[in-house]
């Protein structure tokens, strides 16, 4: 029955998809060919799910129906192809510039991130400093914790953002350390790497 519902539900963000003005429930009931109160059912699921949100309302013979449409997070649902776009754009940039200049490249975006984080980290110790880098990384997808040990912090990630891309382009580890140098205002060793069959990203740093 769950499997039933999540098609259902995945059959309603498609055809949403392929509508960008929106559908009233009528409608997409008629194209699934179910009952309106079967559709209200999923679209509220969809919407707790923040995938859909309702639309403008559509003024017509019968009775006024309102439509719906697809949030960001419902459009982003389905599958994108970033990383093989991504990994193309790196090997013609590394091609053109070679690899010390796109080592030079990735270091420049971490500062410019950095930088931009900076307020977050105002009049902090280094140990806050790291506990509020740890939250950044968590929040950014990197499964990321923070412990501390014998005057040494130390964050470790489990999940690399970018692992694919960096498993073939090593220079883009350079990104993360030198975010996290600059955030931290502090020399960072980075002891473990996924990308270099590591079982999580480590980087340690003195307090």
């Amino acid at each position: 029955m769950q499997n039933q519902s999540g098609s259902r539900q995945e059959q309603i963000l498609t055809i949403l998809l392929a509508t960008k003005t929106g559908l009233s429930i009528d409608a997409i009931a008629e194209k699934l060919n179910i009952s309106r109160n079967a559709v209200k059912q999923h679209m509220a699921a969809l919407e707790t799910k923040q995938l859909i949100q309702a639309g403008k309302f559509n003024l017509t013979k019968g009775r006024p129906s309102r439509s719906y449409i697809l949030t960001e997070q419902g459009i982003n649902y389905f599958t994108k192809q970033y990383s093989w776009f991504c990994n193309l754009l790196i090997t013609e940039l590394k091609e053109e510039m070679g690899s010390e200049a796109l080592v030079a490249l990735f270091q420049r975006l971490g500062t410019k991130i950095a930088n931009s984080l900076a307020p977050q980290f105002t009049h902090q110790t280094a140990a806050e400093k790291t506990h509020t880098l740890g939250i950044i990384l968590q929040n950014l997808g990197y499964q990321a914790e923070v412990s501390e040990q014998d005057g040494q912090m130390t964050i470790s990630a489990i999940n690399c953002v970018f692992h694919d891309l960096a498993q073939e382009h090593g220079e883009l580890c350079e990104f993360d350390r030198t975010l996290i140098r600059t955030l931290l205002d502090n020399p960072v060793e980075q002891t473990e790497c996924m990308a270099k069959q590591g079982c999580v990203c480590r980087f340690k740093t003195t307090i």
